[in-house]
């Protein structure tokens, strides 16, 4: 039964079975056990990773988000539901404050065991969390001060139209707008190997951005752009 499937954290009663009444629009049966265990560890990566982003401040692409990446396309794969799909049924289940603290309170219920030991593998029915994965996710203490719940996500080959610009205020003179990703005008940040010089006085770029969303009232909502590379510079 469900409720068996994730009795190993009681906190996760709460998430698991919504998520997948979401995906399927129905009820779901007993015998989706092995559907529920790969469901089950998309919101524990997903929680995860709001942990991560929350003590690095940046993007990181390491194990665990490759190993969500990798649990969303199989699941993917299993439902007939897009990747795209998926992730907007989980934006939408944690877009709000409430949601997302009982989310990374079960998730720091689940890990801490075996970040207590090192880090040591977890065996899940069939599934197998690494030491390498469980390593990235902060200890709870590491969290407790932080409630901004911003998301960090690196998009690539983006028009951007720069709507403000001042070289010598690098980290608070520069607006843009990210064609595709964003319709508002948001500060942006450049990064190393970004130079001032880079840009100056040109209207419109193509670059690689890391998009910081901050949780509002409203949901997800895009606040600000680090600038990481310009293209056309080579």
């Amino acid at each position: 039964m469900v409720a068996l499937i994730v009795a190993f954290q009681d906190d996760l009663k709460t998430e698991i079975p919504p998520m997948l009444e979401d995906l399927f629009k129905v009820d779901i049966p007993d015998s989706y056990d092995s559907l529920v265990t790969v469901v089950t560890m998309i919101v524990l990566f997903y929680g995860a990773s709001f942990l991560k982003d929350a003590a690095l401040k940046a993007v990181e692409n390491g194990s665990l988000e490759r190993k969500f990446q990798n649990m969303v396309a199989q699941l993917s794969s299993n439902t007939g539901k897009t990747e795209d799909e998926i992730r907007k049924i989980l934006d939408a289940k944690y877009g709000r404050h409430g949601p997302v603290k009982r989310l990374v309170k079960a998730v720091q219920g689940f890990f801490i065991p075996s970040q207590r030991e090192g880090g040591a593998p977890i065996l899940f029915d069939r599934e197998r969390i690494e030491p390498e994965v469980i390593r990235e996710i902060p200890y709870s203490e590491e969290f407790s001060a932080k409630e901004d719940f911003e998301r960090y996500e690196s998009h690539s080959d983006v028009t951007i139209e720069i709507h403000a610009q001042d070289k010598d205020k690098i980290n608070t003179g520069w607006a843009a707008v990210p064609k595709g990703i964003s319709d508002a005008r948001l500060r942006m940040k450049l990064v190393e190997p970004v130079t001032a010089q880079d840009i100056w006085t040109k209207d419109t770029i193509k670059g690689d951005i890391t998009v910081v969303s901050k949780l509002t009232a409203n949901g997800y909502v895009a606040a600000e752009i680090h600038l990481t590379r310009v293209h056309g510079l080579d």
